[in-house]
C-alpha cells in the first residue's frame, strides 16, 4: 500500500446472476473476480475472498473500505454482500459505502457508448414476474456517474415501454431479455415497438468493473453497517397468510407477530 493511499478497498456485489468481487490500493484495480452463479454465491463468497486475500498477500483486517452494492436486486445476493461486509468491518474497523445497482448499471451505459450530458438513461431490471424495477438516469459522461432523474419504480414491463416512448435514450438491464415479447426489436426502426428511438443495450446486465470503480470512489463512506435498498416486499411476507396456514396457523396472528418484530428491529439503535 501507497504511503499516502486512501486504503485497500474491497468492491462487492451480488444483486442479480454475477457475483462480483474487486480491490483496489488507492483506487488502482488490484484483482477483479466474476462469478456467474445464480443462487451459488453464498458457496463461492467467503473461499474466493480468502483466495484472493491470500493471493494479494493482504489481510482482513488492512481493509480500510467495503463498498457493496446495496440493491435493488436479489434478496438473498443482497443479504450475502451486506451481512459479510458488516462481519468484516468488525474485523477491520474499515468503513462502509452504499452503492445503488440501478446507478452501476447506468453508468456502465455511459461509459461504454461516451454519452454525454444530458443523455437519457433507462434502467430495467427484473423484479419478479410480470414486474421489474424502473428508473431513468441522466449521462454525464464516462468520467462521472450517471446520476438519477426520478425515484425507481416498480413497474409492468407494458408501462416500463410507454416510459421510454420520451425520445432518444439508452435502454439496459436485466428486464429487457427476461420480457422479450415486450422488448422485442422489430425488423426495422433502431427501437422496441411504442418506443422507437429507444436504443436497446439487451447484452447490459450486469455492471463493469470501471463503473463499479467509480461508483466506489464517489461513495460515502461511515462507520456503520449498510442497509439495504428493497424496492418491494419479499415473496415470504407476501405470501405469509398462506405459508401460516401451510404451518395450522393463524394468518392474522402471524402477520401481528411480524409487524411486532419489525417494530422492535427498527427502534434498535
Amino acid at each position: 500500500m501507497a504511503l499516502y493511499s486512501t486504503g485497500l478497498e474491497l468492491i462487492l456485489n451480488a444483486c442479480e446472476q454475477a457475483l462480483q468481487i474487486a480491490v483496489t490500493d488507492d483506487e488502482h484495480l488490484l484483482c477483479f473476480e466474476e462469478w456467474q452463479v445464480p443462487r451459488r454465491g453464498a458457496e463461492i463468497l467467503a473461499p474466493a475472498l480468502k483466495e484472493i486475500f491470500a493471493r494479494l498477500q493482504i489481510g482482513v483486517d488492512r481493509l480500510r473500505r467495503i463498498a457493496c452494492v446495496a440493491g435493488p436486486g436479489s434478496f438473498t445476493g443482497i443479504r450475502l454482500v451486506l451481512s459479510s461486509a458488516a462481519a468484516m468491518r468488525r474485523i477491520s474497523h474499515a468503513q462502509l459505502a452504499s452503492l445503488d445497482y440501478l446507478q452501476a448499471l447506468a453508468t456502465t451505459a455511459s461509459i461504454w457508448r461516451g454519452l454525454l450530458y444530458p443523455q437519457r438513461i433507462f434502467v430495467i431490471t427484473h423484479a419478479r414476474r410480470n414486474l421489474v424495477h424502473f428508473q431513468e438516469f441522466i449521462a454525464y459522461g464516462p468520467q462521472i456517474p450517471a446520476q438519477p432523474a426520478d425515484q425507481v419504480e416498480l413497474l409492468a414491463p407494458e408501462k416500463a415501454l410507454l416510459r421510454m416512448a420520451v425520445g432518444p435514450c439508452h435502454v439496459c438491464g436485466s428486464g429487457i431479455a427476461r420480457n422479450p415479447d415486450i422488448f422485442a426489436l422489430p425488423v426495422t426502426g433502431h427501437g422496441p415497438v411504442g418506443a422507437p428511438k429507444a436504443t436497446l443495450l439487451p447484452e447490459l446486465e450486469h455492471p463493469s468493473i470501471a463503473a463499479l470503480c467509480l461508483l466506489a470512489r464517489h461513495g460515502d463512506y461511515f462507520p456503520r453497517d449498510v442497509e439495504p435498498k428493497y424496492v418491494r416486499s419479499c415473496d415470504a411476507v407476501d405470501n405469509l397468510g398462506q405459508i401460516a396456514e401451510n404451518q395450522g396457523r393463524d394468518a392474522d396472528e402471524a402477520a401481528k407477530k411480524l409487524e411486532k418484530l419489525l417494530k422492535n428491529d427498527a427502534v434498535k439503535p
